[in-house]
């Protein structure tokens, strides 16, 4: 987790993770854990904090994605 939060360090102000979190962990328990469903998400979150101006530090490898 805390690789995760260093990845998006600097977007969490800016966009809250609250929702993507829900909405992964929800996936995630209907797709039995597939890691294509945390990737997806995470590069939404990533996406969405760039849009918004935020740097994103490296997150692909962390996850494994």
């Amino acid at each position: 987790k805390k690789t995760f939060q260093g990845s998006f360090r600097a977007c969490h102000d800016t966009v809250k993770p609250h929702n993507f979190y829900r909405n992964c962990l929800s996936d995630l328990c209907l797709s039995d854990g597939a890691r294509l469903i945390l990737c997806q998400v995470l590069e939404t979150y990533a996406a969405t904090c760039r849009k918004h101006g935020a740097v994103v530090h490296d997150w692909r490898m962390p996850s494994g994605c």
